[in-house]
């Protein structure tokens, strides 16, 4: 019989099961609080909880189970109210919400807090590009950087500035991808600022616990990707979104939450400030939020030039080659160019110059194409073939889709000097150094 009285509510980690269990805290177990993570009984199974509350009078009449263990610590009060929100926003369990907010492995204990960063930490080129007092006048906010600005400037200012009106408090930063957040990472620590990284899940257990842990002690700057929504960030002032509008925030599993939505409720109930940047914001962004753009020459100078050739006017039957004559005279004028054509081998469909008919394979029906031999191959079943037609038997051939290898020899002719080819299962060539045009798949990206 339990000696002990007082009872817990518990919510078990089970999704199929849509309440939470009474169990009485036996006098020998460590302190239970709120988010505290413990092992219940839920029939035959001992199955991992969440306190959820704490001192709660258990139905009358009902004899109510012990607490098996306290596992340890677990997400903060705030973030299982912001999982029941989660839960009813997008139709999910709040189970699944507070694994991704609970620390890998088990931790007990946690390190010291954060220290706040000394020195003068503000980044003198985003000066006269966005005025943080402008960007922190309103709660929420949407900065509208074009693509090629560097946004670590704008981010070193805006913690600053956090750390300064609110010594000691945690941030929040969302990255679009585990490359993005380590290059903040590694620019922000370089600076001075007490970071962790939330960004890697492929880092074994025990390493992403310790950063938990380190987050959850208070005054760091939090970054990661999409799941850093739900990292432990004590006395949040200032979560900034970087590239708001990317999909990635967005959870293509069932709940298909959106990253940038739950910190935009967690930075209200916090009273923290929200800074979404984004070279194209969103709808959802703009609504509730004040937009503020840099200046014209600022923004302008960040977004690319782009010219449409339009080629529609052009008789297909004569015109095989890829490239224009007005392409043609803006590579030979520019600098250091690449050419991104994601198909691979010389030419991947034929057509007959004397009767306009497809090349097609004589055993399926699919449009062959022309590798370096002198056959023709179908790509579908591998068969090969001479290069003629075969409805009027002329040899005269020409292509209209051709790959990287055949737009590297045009490409050549048209500008007249050395053009490297790069795929990504093509032999060794020329150094792509070497030469000031370079063509090829992704790969050459």
């Amino acid at each position: 019989m339990v000696a002990e009285t007082r009872a817990v509510r518990v919510l078990v980690d089970v999704t199929g099961i849509h309440k939470v269990f009474d169990y009485v805290v036996p006098a020998d177990l460590g302190p239970v609080r709120i988010g505290s993570e413990v092992r219940v009984r839920l029939g035959p199974r001992a199955l991992r909880g969440w306190v959820t509350a704490v001192d709660v009078e258990p139905p009358e009449g009902v004899t109510i189970q012990p607490i098996v263990a306290v596992r340890g610590i677990g997400p903060a009060p705030d973030l299982l109210a912001l999982a029941d929100w989660a839960a009813w926003r997008w139709a999910g369990h709040p189970a699944h919400f507070l694994r991704i907010a609970s620390a890998p492995t088990i931790v007990t204990t946690l390190p010291p807090r954060s220290r706040r960063p000394t020195g003068d930490l503000r980044a003198s080129s985003a000066a006269g590009v966005i005025p943080v007092v402008d960007v922190l006048a309103d709660a929420s906010t949407v900065v509208r950087l074009p693509p090629a600005h560097d946004r670590r400037p704008v981010i070193v200012d805006l913690l600053a500035a956090r750390s300064e009106t609110v010594p000691g408090s945690s941030m929040i930063i969302a990255c679009p991808s585990v490359r993005s957040a380590h290059r903040l990472v590694v620019g922000l620590r370089a600076v001075g600022f007490p970071v962790v990284d939330f960004s890697d899940a492929s880092l074994p257990g025990g390493v992403r616990s310790q950063a938990w842990a380190q987050a959850a002690s208070g005054g760091s700057v939090v970054v990661g990707t999409r799941n850093v929504a739900w990292a432990p960030a004590p006395d949040l002032s200032l979560v900034v979104v970087v590239d708001e509008h990317d999909e990635a925030y967005q959870s293509t599993r069932v709940p298909t939450w959106n990253a940038r939505d739950v910190l935009g409720e967690r930075a209200r109930r916090a009273g923290a400030d929200f800074v979404q940047l984004s070279p194209c914001p969103s709808l959802e962004s703009l609504t509730g939020s004040r937009l503020i753009v840099p200046e014209r020459r600022v923004e302008r100078a960040g977004w690319p030039m782009v010219e449409v050739i339009d080629r529609r006017g052009e008789d297909p039957r004569y015109g095989s080659s890829l490239f224009s004559e007005s392409l043609g005279s803006l590579l030979a004028d520019s600098g250091s160019t690449v050419c991104v054509l994601n198909r691979t081998g010389r030419v991947r469909l034929l057509a007959c110059r004397g009767c306009d008919a497809l090349v097609r394979c004589e055993a399926c029906g699919a449009g062959v194409h022309a590798p370096a031999t002198a056959m023709l191959v179908c790509p579908r079943c591998g068969s090969e073939r001479p290069r003629v037609c075969d409805a009027c038997g002329s040899a005269a051939l020409k292509n209209l889709r051709v790959g990287v290898s055949r737009a590297r020899d045009e490409l050549e002719s048209l500008i007249g000097e050395p053009v490297v080819e790069v795929t990504a299962d093509a032999a060794p060539g020329p150094d792509p150094s070497s030469a000031r045009v370079l063509i090829g798949t992704e790969a050459v990206l």
